[in-house]
């Protein structure tokens, strides 16, 4: 009788790789065929009338042929089968990728989107925060202490505004420095213009109200600022007397 080769079944081929395991049931095809093809010899191989009735077709061998398209058509099968979960696989893959990358995006802009957020918060609370500060500086100004009371009156507030000071510092809050620059409408508001004997036309002369940046160079509150509309006194005198003197001396 034929015996017929032991199929591998898929679970013994799970981790093989996808050429391999092509390679492997197709040798696993070609190996069935050719053992089909074979006449079968009797176990009385050595008798006479064993080696006349050898070379006769034998009747099993259709069915041998049969069960071996059979187990071609089985392993064509399990190749097909392989395939098509290779690109359902890939196809899983690239909407997974997709979807992190989705979710990545919307992580970032929630993160982003919350300090902004926080960012404009703190802004509001601070900005509410600098008329204490200029009412401090005021009051510096213009408090001159005569006994030794008012002196520990002053000194006691004046720490409280120190301290003020160093929580704004602490948060990131800077004081804009803007006397003797260029007029920069992202950063002052010019409230009045006029002539300046030290400083040349769009120089700020004065700060009325002191400007506040916050730690990233965002404008907290604007500078108000007063502008040199140009230079007055030396230069224009010398150059009339230069002209005067200059006509005095032509011909007559």
């Amino acid at each position: 009788m034929i015996e017929e080769e032991n199929i591998l079944s898929s679970d013994d081929l799970i981790d093989e790789d996808d050429e391999v395991l092509e390679s492997r049931l197709q040798q696993l095809a070609t190996e069935e065929l050719n053992q089909t093809s074979n006449p079968v010899i009797s176990k009385a191989e050595g008798s006479p009338a064993s080696a006349s009735t050898a070379s006769e077709p034998k009747p099993d061998a259709s069915k041998a042929n049969a069960a071996a398209a059979a187990t071609l058509e089985k392993i064509n099968g399990l190749i097909a089968e392989s395939t098509s979960l290779r690109e359902q696989l890939d196809d899983r893959k690239q909407q997974y990728l997709r979807l992190y990358a989705d979710f990545e995006n919307f992580r970032k802009r929630t993160e982003r989107d919350k300090e902004e957020q926080e960012g404009t918060i703190t802004s509001k609370i601070l900005k509410k925060i600098l008329p204490v500060v200029d009412d401090f500086e005021r009051a510096q100004l213009q408090i001159s202490p005569k006994t030794d009371g008012e002196a520990s009156i002053h000194k006691s507030y004046q720490s409280v505004y120190k301290q003020l000071l160093k929580c704004l510092k602490e948060t990131g809050v800077v004081r804009m420095e803007c006397v003797g620059q260029e007029f920069d409408p992202n950063f002052h508001e010019a409230i009045m213009q006029e002539p300046s004997t030290e400083y040349d036309e769009g120089l700020i002369t004065e700060e009325l109200r002191p400007g506040y940046l916050v730690s990233d160079d965002r404008v907290l509150r604007h500078s108000l600022v007063k502008v040199s509309s140009g230079k007055i006194g030396g230069d224009s005198n010398t150059s009339s007397d230069e002209t005067s003197e200059n006509s005095s001396s032509e011909p007559s």
